[in-house]
């Protein structure tokens, strides 16, 4: 196995933020399977989602879903089949993150709507989803992404009184996201911990403040430029770091080409 590990966002870093097409990264992934580097990804989807994202990528590696609130793998492998994943939460589990977010709604008057709130043909029009997509959009397990339509000035109360029930608010490529105190880094951390991958260099891709943290961990972050041509700050050494031209998914070729080069990940055969 490769001395590296990979660990890539979706929305907006992989996936265009659109279509949610990956096309124009083909020869990167393909690469990287050839090199069979593994290529984990760390996500806001539920697994709902990147289980279908996985079968078009011909990816078998462990996962992370809902902002690093669950993670997915085999007992003893980093790789293996679905069957075969087992589900850890790190993070709070759905049913009482829910009930703490709609009882914060109904005593502050709180105006949001949450994805719970959305029927599906909603979420499709708020989306772009197809049914199918918004249907395994709303199969959580341990987070409630929303739309925020309320002041600057509740947004800021709603956080702290999340932050009382040990709760957070993080900001992702479309919505806010109501979870536990977990993130990408921290399941990041678990996966290398729990295969004892800790002597691997670390890649990381991402275009979001949620994907900060996982960014900042990794020896190695990459970021891919926004729609809107901005890009996401970082506190890191220059030298660990790899932007993008385009947005997803052409940056997300881009920055793996500048990476296959900086990092000799391998030859093209």
């Amino acid at each position: 196995m490769s001395h590296y590990l990979i660990f890539t966002d979706l929305d907006g870093t992989l996936l265009n933020h659109h279509d949610y097409s990956f096309t124009q990264a083909l020869p990167a992934l393909k690469k990287i399977r050839r090199l069979n580097i593994p290529l984990i990804i760390n996500s806001s989807k539920t697994y709902a989602e990147i289980k279908e994202i996985r079968k078009q990528l011909h990816n078998n590696w462990a996962f992370a879903v809902e902002n690093g609130a669950v993670v997915f793998s085999q007992t003893h492998s980093l790789s293996g089949n679905d069957s075969d994943m087992k589900q850890t939460i790190l993070g709070r589990a759905q049913a009482d993150l829910l009930e703490i977010v709609h009882a914060l709604r109904e005593k502050h008057s709180f105006s949001f709507t949450g994805f719970s709130d959305y029927s599906v043909a909603e979420l499709m029009k708020e989306t772009g989803l197809t049914k199918a997509q918004s249907v395994r959009a709303k199969q959580r397990l341990a987070s409630e992404p929303l739309k925020w339509q309320d002041s600057e000035k509740q947004l800021i109360l709603f956080k702290q009184e999340l932050e009382m029930q040990d709760l957070q608010l993080i900001q992702g490529g479309r919505f806010l996201h109501v979870m536990g105190q977990n993130d990408k880094s921290k399941a990041m951390a678990w996966l290398l911990n729990k295969f004892n991958q800790q002597s691997k260099q670390t890649i990381a891709l991402g275009d979001s403040q949620n994907d900060l943290s996982m960014l900042e961990q990794a020896d190695v972050a990459a970021i891919i430029r926004k729609q809107d041509d901005s890009y996401l700050q970082l506190n890191k050494n220059p030298d660990q770091v790899v932007y993008s031209q385009h947005p997803a998914p052409l940056g997300w070729q881009e920055v793996m080409d500048q990476l296959f080069i900086k990092l000799n990940l391998g030859e093209d055969k």
